[in-house]
């Protein structure tokens, strides 16, 4: 279970860098930033195995996933991730900004930032995606984030760790939404294994 975890932490710099469509990471900049919630299905395979759960998003720096077959939650809260394990009873917690998550809720996204560096794009017929890293995380993973074109919304993701291994999360059925409840992005904290703070760019 704890591949989830590392999947989404997983972002690393690559030793050649392709051509890089201007236009298409303005139009996932230009989608992203006029996001303010969604909420949705999401489907992850890893490993040869696959698993299912529900997705939510809250612009700036909350998201949640509960997995439907596994004692496993993912939530970000504004500053950390958690990673809550029920069948330990165990949560561990690393900076929002350490993720490939913490790009995609920042509460302005500039994938021309200094510490973003998008090294790839690729179009299709139906979509678009953008391969990034952040600097100075060097030798962590890769991230590519794939977009419908028309009209353009999220499509899935894909992490790559250190070993090679390969994380892919589609979405289904996402919708706007932003009335989530007081606490909904909150966690109880447990046995914490690690902790460190986040920084304002979910402020």
């Amino acid at each position: 279970m704890k591949k989830i975890f590392i999947a989404f932490l997983c972002i690393c710099t690559f030793s050649a860098h392709a051509a890089v469509d201007k236009a298409l990471v303005n139009n996932a900049e230009k989608y992203l930033n006029s996001i303010t919630g969604l909420t949705g299905n999401f489907t992850q395979t890893a490993s040869g195995k696959t698993e299912r759960g529900t997705f939510s998003m809250l612009r700036p720096g909350r998201v949640r996933l509960d997995y439907k077959n596994m004692p496993v939650q993912l939530i970000a809260d504004g500053r950390d991730l958690y990673f809550f394990d029920r069948s330990l009873d165990q949560i561990t917690t690393v900076p929002l900004t350490s993720t490939p998550a913490g790009i995609l809720i920042r509460k302005n996204i500039d994938l021309k930032n200094a510490d973003i560096n998008v090294v790839d794009t690729a179009s299709t017929d139906k979509t678009f995606s953008l391969k990034m890293e952040l600097r100075g995380q060097e030798g962590l993973g890769n991230m590519t984030v794939v977009f419908d074109k028309k009209p353009v919304k999220l499509n899935s993701w894909s992490v790559v760790d250190a070993t090679g291994a390969k994380t892919d999360v589609a979405f289904s059925g996402l919708k706007t939404k932003t009335d989530f409840g007081k606490n909904y992005f909150q966690i109880a904290r447990h046995k914490t294994v690690s902790t460190s703070g986040g920084d304002d760019f979910y402020d």
